[in-house]
């Protein structure tokens, strides 16, 4: 199924928090975002721009501004020999097989349309429509992608699916499964999961996966860390329940922060000593006197864009512990920017987790 997110109206597209709003809830639908249209206003080209559109893709989601609603309405009730009708305060085409407050769906030339009137200050309406997806997302752990692709490409004319694989680490690989004319998606899932046993698990989100695992066990987690600013909290609560295993954490950001609250010795410390295996080892002792939980995960390094001193900029540190004293480090040598390394260096520390202790996980 080819999909469409397209957005209307510039004061949707100023607003950088209210757009990722409304991503995310397209992305539940979808499991994806194929292709975004963007348009600033309405113009008088807009109804040959939406009658191509209609040609093109089998799903169209459109989120438009209050001001442009009533004009796209009747612009998608003129494609389809419709008019519109007020149904509970909501403008809707008369065709539309459903809707809801500021949302409705409709079909033209067996194609989908929903069209959602939105408002930065409101809560968005329902998406609308029945979804037939034909991919899947799936993640492999504990290998790298070269020997992933090898293997799922022995099982992949068998089931007609086509497969797009991508490093999210190094040892940690993202495929789309795409089901072709006559794919067999849900027998090829289980073949994989033959293949690779307790090395796969389904979705496109490592953290959430990991993350609920631990909530289904009741295993409390917490982060000391520096370079990430509180990322790890940060992603750990967008997860529904996490609050059943995660009390708090210490953002460590300057050396008088790891001595004082963490309990790290100035002669650690010293000399860059804030980026070292030995720091993170200590991190991970404080934040369990201080937090008491099952796991813990630490972070210190350098994501500017210089290098500091001796420590090359994309060097951090990273380290889990488990509550009766076992523990893991990595160094990382990473690229991109801040941003981007910092992600990359949260995403690792939590695979770590499946490396210390693969039982509470599924893993190996």
């Amino acid at each position: 199924m080819k999909h469409l997110l397209f957005i209307i109206g510039d004061e949707i597209i100023i607003n950088k928090n209210y757009k990722k709003y409304i991503y995310r809830k397209y992305e539940e639908k979808f499991k994806e975002i194929q292709e975004i249209k963007i348009l600033n206003k309405t113009d008088k080209e807009l109804p040959f721009v939406l009658e191509e559109l209609i040609k093109e893709y089998d799903f169209i989601t459109i989120f438009s501004a209050n001001e442009h609603y009533p004009i796209i309405a009747k612009i998608i009730a003129t494609l389809n020999d419709d008019n519109l009708v007020l149904k509970e305060d909501t403008l809707v085409a008369n065709k539309a097989l459903s809707f809801s407050k500021n949302s409705f769906f409709t079909k033209i030339n067996d194609k989908n349309i929903n069209l959602l009137k939105i408002s930065s200050e409101e809560k968005l309406p329902k998406l609308l429509g029945e979804v037939k997806l034909d991919f899947e997302y799936f993640c492999i752990f504990d290998m790298d992608k070269e020997s992933v692709v090898l293997l799922l490409q022995t099982i992949t004319k068998s089931y007609e699916i086509n497969i797009k694989a991508n490093s999210l680490l190094s040892n940690l690989t993202i495929i789309k499964a795409s089901s072709l004319q006559y794919g067999q998606l849900t027998n090829f899932i289980q073949g994989v999961q033959k293949i690779f046993g307790a090395k796969f698990f389904l979705g496109d989100d490592p953290i959430k996966f990991i993350s609920e695992q631990l909530i289904k066990q009741n295993l409390k987690i917490s982060f000391a860390e520096s370079c990430t600013g509180g990322l790890c909290a940060s992603e750990i609560t967008k997860i529904e329940g996490i609050s059943q295993i995660f009390e708090g954490s210490i953002i460590s950001y300057s050396n008088r922060i790891k001595n004082e609250w963490l309990g790290i010795s100035e002669s650690i410390l010293e000399d860059n000593g804030e980026y070292s295996e030995r720091c993170i080892y200590f991190m991970l002792k404080g934040i369990f006197k201080t937090a008491k939980p099952d796991f813990a995960i630490a972070i210190s390094g350098v994501v500017g864009k210089d290098d500091i001193k001796n420590i090359k900029s994309g060097t951090i540190f990273i380290g889990v512990m488990y509550k009766d004293g076992t523990y893991l480090q990595e160094r990382l040598s990473l690229q991109g920017d801040r941003e981007y390394m910092r992600k990359q260096a949260v995403m690792a520390s939590f695979c770590l987790l499946m490396k210390l202790k693969p039982q509470f996980f599924n893993i190996g």
